[in-house]
């Protein structure tokens, strides 16, 4: 739920299932062998590292202040083995159902108390821990697949696929280019016409046949890479594998990051936790039934009052206003009001359209 609208309803919902589809998609997540190999070798290192110090200790006193030394750095390295916490220990990943749970949690609190009609201070808090529990998950190591990684390198792996995808094109693409070139002079004549004809102006065979000639011509990276001659061959085909490794990444993280609405909730939780987001959140809410009441003028001024608010809140948090979960939400609140303004016979005030409310200066 972000502003308390009948059609934000399933995204209160959306907390219950989300636990539910989470158990889905950690189906391979625990390992705990591997942790208790870990704890085996850090028993270990413990052992050789006290059996070395006392070695140093049984030394002539002309050795002994190396012989400190030696043991001071040797127990700071110990320390950077020992966990800090349960969490950081497990270095294999955790289940993204363990993982979320401090979130969720933090969640339903915040939500049972606006479906309280509560918006006091303390709500506001509830809503400021829902966002560190965000924060704090986008951080844990999760286990996905047969690799561990954190929620926040999502944007980071996406700029990586950027990056690499251009330096494949620069080296790659006129070899790419030109097996599919080849590729679609092995198709049938009737093929290279439906390529060939503009997309509007294709009837349903030629379409068809346009999909498969596609998938046949389709030339992938490796392709290219492997008929260079080395030393380029090894360059682009490690290009190639990061490539692949970096998409994986991206499209996986993403995955989790759906299942439990984590993008959304972060945002909300960003305008929950201002006093003028906790604002907008109860005015939009009272607009809403008040709506539904067919109490259309009633509703017409608590949109109006909770729009402005909203627009306070993300001049407050400018970084919120490029968020598609915020453009999304807001264009469901400004088309209520446009509903509830038209019910009245009214003209539609241009002042609570989506780039006002977006806008950046006050």
């Amino acid at each position: 739920m972000f502003f308390a609208t009948s059609r934000l309803g399933s995204r209160k919902n959306s907390i219950s299932q989300t636990e539910n589809n989470l158990k889905d998609v950690t189906d391979e997540l625990v390992h705990p062998g591997r942790v208790l190999f870990t704890e085996e070798v850090i028993l270990g290192i413990c052992m050789v590292i006290t059996g070395l110090l006392y070695a140093f200790a049984q030394m002539p006193s002309a050795v002994l202040s190396t012989a400190s030394a030696s043991k001071s750095f040797m127990k700071r390295s110990v320390a950077g083995f020992a966990p800090a916490n349960r969490a950081e220990f497990d270095s294999s990943g955790m289940p993204l159902i363990d993982a979320a749970q401090p979130m969720l949690t933090a969640l339903r609190k915040a939500n049972k108390l606006e479906s309280n009609r509560d918006f006091s201070p303390t709500t506001q808090a509830a809503w400021k821990s829902v966002r560190k529990e965000c924060k704090d998950l986008a951080n844990r190591f999760v286990k996905i697949r047969d690799k561990a990684l954190p929620l926040w390198i999502h944007n980071a792996e996406k700029q990586r696929v950027v990056q690499l995808e251009t330096k494949l094109q620069n080296m790659l693409g006129d070899t790419r280019d030109m097996i599919r070139s080849l590729r679609i002079q092995s198709l049938s004549p009737e093929a290279q016409a439906a390529l060939q004809a503009p997309l509007a102006d294709r009837t349903e065979e030629q379409t068809d046949l346009a999909a498969r000639g596609e998938k046949t011509a389709a030339v992938s990276w490796q392709t290219a890479a492997s008929i260079l001659a080395e030393p380029q061959r090894s360059v682009a085909e490690n290009l190639c594998a990061l490539f692949a490794d970096a998409k994986d990444n991206s499209r996986c993280i993403s995955s989790c990051r759906d299942v439990i609405n984590y993008d959304y909730w972060m945002a909300v939780s960003a305008i929950g936790s201002t006093p003028d987001g906790i604002k907008a959140r109860e005015a939009l809410q009272r607009a809403s039934r008040a709506a539904q009441g067919e109490d259309f003028e009633i509703a017409q001024s608590a949109y109006e009052e909770g729009l402005t608010a909203l627009q306070a809140s993300l001049i407050e948090n400018p970084s919120l206003r490029n968020q598609p979960a915020v453009i999304e939400e807001i264009n469901s609140q400004v088309d209520n009001y446009r509903k509830v303004v038209e019910e009245q016979g009214k003209q539609f005030d241009n002042a609570y359209s989506v780039e006002n409310v977006l806008r950046t200066n006050s």
